[in-house]
């Protein structure tokens, strides 16, 4: 919503390539849909300029995000940085310096983030912080910097009055709470820092804390204390800066209200839409609201409210004009063997045959993170092509408190994984899931759990696929982006330290590249080329090592693309790979087959390419490889269906 109040931006994808609309508040409908100029554009905000907006692209996939100036008039895009190979990141806009914007660039060190004032006006940069080593830096509404962060070697944050040097100490968080801190927001006279805080083993806190210079952390208020549940989403008033709406997430998202004059009003809003709204963003003057409903059976919902007169209406839809999938998802709460429990998603499909439905285990990355209760392209699909889709939050999954985070320590491969076929014995207890017809799938670190359950478990899987995986986690420890810095200390202390001898040989252990010869089902894998994060590499080696140890492999590889796939033409091509795929190896009875999707022809060697390019779909850059052994059964399949 812009600062004026007058407009809803939003960025639409799709075969025409990207679209920036805008709404018009007070005539309820779209006035405009602008062409995108910038490639990979994954984000726009309106800054406190009239008609002027930015947004953040990431031309190659490599994570060098550039920053743009939007004029909504004209539909022009202007760079504003950083250079060529740098990346730049927002931090903040202000109303009270409407003309700039704070961004964080690593241009002169690719390790560390400076911090410059950009003029939206005339592109001119100013240096507020030169980084010499701090994790991030935290600015108020004057942009001026209020607290700096370090890490320790343990993996422990410290955040510090200025340069740490002075020993000027405002806040420190061990280890074991490291992943449940953050400071969010300063308060009018920036006399109080909000922040989210542990509060014991299973609970967190938001609460105000007294920040004056030289002086450490107090607790001046507690606004919310939830257990084993997310406190995101957290909304604040632009005068006084203390937060007024929060969402609160275990099974369900909910929406809780810190200001008591918002009750009424959200109150209202719920019976309106009979469901649980996000409230994605207020009005400075509350007069209008930005609300979302997530529904994973439908979709993702926008709608505009004005409390003051109950007026309710739709802005917009992630999937516009199309019918609710035949689905059904339901959070679970599963028993794991050593006595705790596993918050999971389970998704089925509505019109499924009689009798247990093969399953697809869908692991979600991170692994610091969380599956939650919302739409998501991927679970809804999969369950509408006829799959039980189960999606435990296994350890080390974030937003269940402390607790769970820190049973995730030095679990890769070991307990994590005993999550994940907990979760898939539950399912098949409860009859929803047929145990010889399991299909696994994830994304990067879940690509890696997929992988690595494949070459370790006792179970009959009949396919994997992993998508920018961690193969080698030896590798993968060793050569991190370099801005990644501050967070090595704790991956080595949550996932192992490879200068260890001991460590390092328990690293590579449980790193699916050295155990392809125990895959014993056919793997599909998906990298993009310019992942900065997993280099492709990764993929490439797991794909070698399947094809020397006579595996059925794909891989499936992206010039263009980084460590997420992100052109329509590209989704799309993954998608078919993905149900063809699936639709050869795990059959959902009932359903139609999808058709097959093209490959590209290379040269020949130890894996060969499929010769059906003319099948790609359009505008895709995939290069398609196959391992002999993949092209042997698909040669044995073609004679079985022409045999008479």
């Amino acid at each position: 919503m812009s600062a004026d109040g007058r407009y809803v931006a939003w960025l639409t994808s799709g075969a025409a390539g990207n679209r920036l609309v805008l709404y018009d508040v007070t005539a309820r409908r779209p006035s405009a849909s602008l062409p995108v100029a910038a490639r990979r554009v994954r984000a726009f905000t309106w800054t406190h300029l009239p008609g002027v907006g930015i947004g953040v692209a990431d031309p190659t996939g490599g994570e060098n995000w550039s920053l743009y100036r939007v004029r909504v008039d004209t539909g022009e895009w202007d760079v504003l940085g950083p250079p060529v190979g740098a990346q730049t990141r927002v931090v903040r806009l202000s109303p009270r310096q409407p003309d700039s914007v704070l961004v964080a660039t690593n241009g002169r060190d690719s390790r560390f983030h400076d911090y410059d004032l950009v003029s939206l006006g005339t592109g001119i940069r100013r240096r507020l912080l030169a980084n010499t080593g701090y994790a991030a830096a935290y600015f108020d509404d004057e942009f001026a910097l209020r607290l700096v962060e370090t890490v320790d070697d343990d993996g422990a944050r410290t955040w510090w009055h200025g340069d740490p040097a002075g020993g000027r100490r405002f806040l420190h968080v061990p280890h074991e709470d490291a992943l449940t801190a953050r400071i969010l927001n300063f308060s009018g006279d920036g006399r109080i820092a909000y922040a989210v805080l542990p509060g014991g083993d299973d609970a967190v806190r938001l609460v105000g804390l007294h920040c004056v210079v030289d002086e450490p952390a107090t607790v001046v208020e507690t606004l919310l204390t939830v257990r084993r549940a997310d406190i995101d989403r957290i909304l604040v008033a632009p005068e006084t800066g203390r937060p007024e709406l929060a969402r609160v997430e275990r099974f369900r998202p909910r929406t809780v209200a810190l200001a008591p004059g918002l009750v009424p009003a959200l109150t209202a809003l719920r019976a309106r839409l009979g469901e649980e709204p996000t409230v994605l963003q207020r009005h400075d003057d509350g007069r209008l609201w930005l609300v979302a409903v997530h529904r994973p059976e439908v979709d993702e919902r926008y709608f505009g409210y004005q409390p003051h007169d109950d007026a309710l209406w739709p802005l917009s839809a992630a999937r516009p004009d199309r019918r609710p999938l035949a689905i059904s998802c339901r959070p679970v709460d599963i028993p794991v063997r050593d006595g705790r429990r596993a918050v999971a998603y389970l998704t089925t499909p509505k019109r499924a045959a009689s009798g247990s439905a093969p399953a697809v285990l869908l692991v979600h990355g991170g692994p610091w993170r969380r599956s939650r209760w919302d739409y998501t392209e991927r679970r809804g699909w999969l369950a509408a092509l006829g799959y039980t889709v189960i999606e435990p939050n296994f350890r080390g999954s974030t937003g269940f408190g402390r607790g769970w985070i820190n049973a995730g320590d030095r679990q890769w491969g070991a307990a994590m994984q005993d999550d994940l076929l907990d979760a898939l014995d539950w399912a098949v207890r409860r009859g929803v899931c047929d145990p010889d017809r399991v299909g696994l799938v994830g994304g990067s670190y879940g690509g890696y759990a997929a992988l690595q359950l494949a070459t370790a478990a006792e179970r009959p899987f009949r396919c994997v696929v992993a998508t920018s995986p961690v193969t080698d986690l030896v590798a993968f420890l060793e050569a991190p982006p370099p801005y990644w810095r501050s967070a090595v200390p704790m991956m080595r202390r949550r996932i192992g330290d490879p200068s260890d001898p001991a460590q390092r040989e328990a690293l590579a252990d449980v790193s699916p590249v050295h155990h392809a010869d125990r895959i014993r089902c056919p793997v599909l894998l998906v990298h993009g080329l310019n992942d900065s994060r997993l280099p492709a590499e990764m993929t490439t080696r797991m794909f070698m090592a399947l094809a020397n140890a006579d595996r059925d492999a794909s891989m499936a590889l992206f010039p263009d693309e980084g460590h997420e796939i992100v052109s329509a033409a590209n989704r799309v091509a993954v998608a078919d790979l993905l149900a063809d795929f699936l639709a050869r190896h795990l059959p959902a009875a009932g359903f139609p087959p999808v058709a097959a999707v093209p490959s590209e022809p290379a040269d020949s060697g130890p894996a060969e390419a499929s010769p059906e390019a003319d099948r790609i779909p359009a505008g895709s850059t995939l290069k398609l490889f196959h391992t002999p052994r993949h092209q042997r059964t698909k040669a044995d399949r073609t004679i079985q269906k022409v045999r008479p």
